[in-house]
């Protein structure tokens, strides 16, 4: 008797469920199934989820603002020091409050700071911290985008002199401008990851690639040196050239993502754009033509190779 009355039990429930699926189905369609029609008439259907309130910033990985008020937080942790904190007007209109990460630090109201997404466990409700780092470092990403682009501009300009301009082309122009440009992408690569704008590998394959050229260059450049006049002097004697760098597509185009990679970081903060997949995209395309013009430098016969009498001849004219 007991059996037939949990199985008509059961029965009942099941229908009860059938007959009420519209009003009380999940969102994907899913039917919501009570254990009896008490616990349907108790709990009245599925509870609504409350809407989770966006973050100020939602939509940019980093935005600007201004300092309206510094702030101290107090840690909801027993015996924590207390959090500093200021409170922002974000250039879309919102303010919220950020934390600052680190010990000491000169913000002060009508400061220009750069915020992006942070959470800090022991502060309740702040969700946003500030990127503390002229220009680059400062949150200036305008000014640095401008001084990148004279800089590429004048050093094409220059590149083009000294191939089409009879006369222009000297040994120091050989050496000077590839090292300029090194230190030029160095800086910028170093800066950006500095303020959590490229990722830390990222730039330390590219600073590894750049350093293991110019050491093989010093190794090369010993290598070939005339045994009687080995000496400090003669090695750094810039008007007697020993080695020629010959760059390779593959460098070439390394070089080209390089800077559009500078460039784009520096203006999505700059104008608000709201692309976060392209900087991404250009990370791993950097990354690829980084490690694999690297490897062309190590394996190519003729990307480091040691000037004949003649082309050095031509070179010093």
């Amino acid at each position: 008797m007991t059996a037939l009355m949990s199985s008509f039990r059961g029965v009942l429930g099941g229908f009860a469920n059938r007959l009420f699926v519209s009003p009380f189905a999940g969102p994907m369609g899913q039917s919501v199934r009570w254990k009896n029609l008490f616990e349907m008439h108790l709990r009245g259907g599925r509870p609504e989820r409350r809407p989770q309130r966006k973050s100020p910033i939602s939509g940019h990985p980093q935005m600007r603002g201004v300092v309206l008020k510094v702030l101290i937080k107090k840690p909801k942790k027993p015996n924590s020091a207390n959090r500093k904190c200021v409170l922002v007007r974000l250039t879309n209109g919102k303010e919220t409050v950020a934390w600052i990460p680190g010990e000491g630090h000169n913000l002060q109201e009508h400061s220009q700071v750069l915020v992006e997404g942070g959470r800090k466990p022991d502060l309740i409700g702040v969700k946003i911290r500030v990127i503390r780092g002229y220009w680059v470092l400062c949150g200036e990403y305008g000014s640095a985008l401008v001084l990148l682009s004279l800089a590429g501009a004048t050093d094409v300009l220059d590149g083009m002199i000294a191939r089409h301009v009879p006369g222009q082309s000297s040994v120091l122009g050989t050496i000077i401008d590839p090292l300029a440009d090194k230190i030029l992408m160095s800086t910028a690569f170093v800066t950006l990851t500095y303020v959590h704008l490229i990722p830390v590998p990222l730039t330390v394959l590219v600073l590894s690639r750049d350093i293991a050229l110019i050491f093989a260059s010093i190794l090369i450049r010993l290598k070939y040196m005339p045994a009687d006049k080995k000496s400090w002097r003669t090695f750094l004697d810039i008007t007697e050239p020993i080695l020629v760098i010959t760059p390779s597509l593959i460098s070439k185009v390394n070089t080209f993502f390089q800077i559009s990679l500078v460039c784009i970081t520096l203006a999505v903060p700059t104008w608000n754009i709201e692309c976060p997949y392209l900087p991404k995209l250009l990370w791993y395309l950097t990354a690829g033509t980084t490690f694999a013009s690297g490897i062309g430098y190590a394996f190519s016969k003729t990307a480091l190779r040691k000037l004949d009498d003649r082309s050095s001849s031509s070179l010093n004219q």
